[in-house]
């Protein structure tokens, strides 16, 4: 079983120093779109789907703005779909697809899988299918479903993984993953829990966007952060980033031997897990 990171769309954020860290004052910060392949018995799950294909070819007039807006070099290489191909294996083998959140950058890829089974938890599926407010219906977009999905909708039971909420787990052979809810971002994001052969990965998407603030021993804040937050607080999708962190630190602290951590977007988090010998 092998497990790969993989970056699915490059991004260049303007002030996005104060928020993944990289660039500087007056330059766009380069980040990342984190997504996670790993080979299981039942074939391929993909933990976020990232830009899609028709995204950079054939872009709607607000997708298009999205780009421009994060600089993305459009570049179809870095899609999940033709990385899949590149490491042998064919769209269809992706046979799950588990979401932390429905933004265009984390489900922008669905299209290119059309099998998979699409696993998402109910608060954020109720929140794509019945938006409630302008941010909403602004930011969840219809083509990113249109081809309709084979989608497996997860709700709370009752269960735990380690001190947090999660949906019961779906066991894959010797893969195992659940939701993690992590409100606030969106409505419905969630922690993707996966527990590998060596012990658990917890994909935690927009959750936090800088690996300082989940630092257990040492947390610290992005460059220019106390600067530039006023500014991105007034938009309703930055506001609860990093809202978790502390208890993804004291998880940290607690069982940092059996768990580790990442976001969608830190390109230092990216580069620890691609380091040889990394997970």
């Amino acid at each position: 079983m092998r497990v790969h990171h993989l970056n699915c769309g490059t991004i260049k954020v303007i002030g996005g120093v104060a928020m993944i860290g990289t660039g500087g004052m007056l330059r766009r910060a380069p980040g990342v779109t984190h997504c996670v392949l790993v080979e299981t018995d039942e074939g391929l799950l993909l933990v976020d789907a990232g830009w899609g294909t028709r995204d950079y070819i054939a872009p709607s007039p607000l997708m298009r703005w999205y780009l421009a807006l994060g600089d993305c070099p459009r570049d179809i290489q870095e899609t999940a779909a033709a990385q899949v191909v590149r490491l042998g294996y064919a769209p269809e083998d992706v046979r799950h697809i588990v979401l932390t959140h429905f933004h265009f950058d984390h489900a922008g890829g669905l299209p290119d899988f059309p099998q998979a089974k699409v696993h998402i938890y109910r608060r954020e599926y109720e929140a794509v299918m019945q938006p409630q407010d302008f941010y909403e219906r602004l930011i969840y977009r219809p083509e990113h479903h249109a081809h309709g999905p084979d989608w497996v909708v997860h709700d709370l039971q009752g269960d735990r993984w380690f001190d947090f909420d999660c949906t019961p787990p779906v066991a894959l052979g010797s893969v195992e993953f659940c939701l993690v809810p992590l409100p606030g971002h969106t409505r419905g994001l969630c922690g993707v829990a996966l527990r590998l052969p060596d012990g658990w990965l917890l994909h935690c998407g927009d959750a936090y966007t800088f690996h300082g603030d989940v630092d257990p021993d040492n947390p610290f804040k992005p460059p220019y952060y106390r600067l530039w937050w006023p500014f991105f607080s007034l938009f309703k999708p930055f506001r609860a980033i990093g809202a978790h962190a502390p208890r993804l630190r004291a998880l940290l602290r607690a069982h940092g031997d059996e768990v580790q951590l990442t976001c969608s977007h830190d390109p230092h988090e990216l580069d620890k897990f691609c380091a040889p010998g990394a997970v």
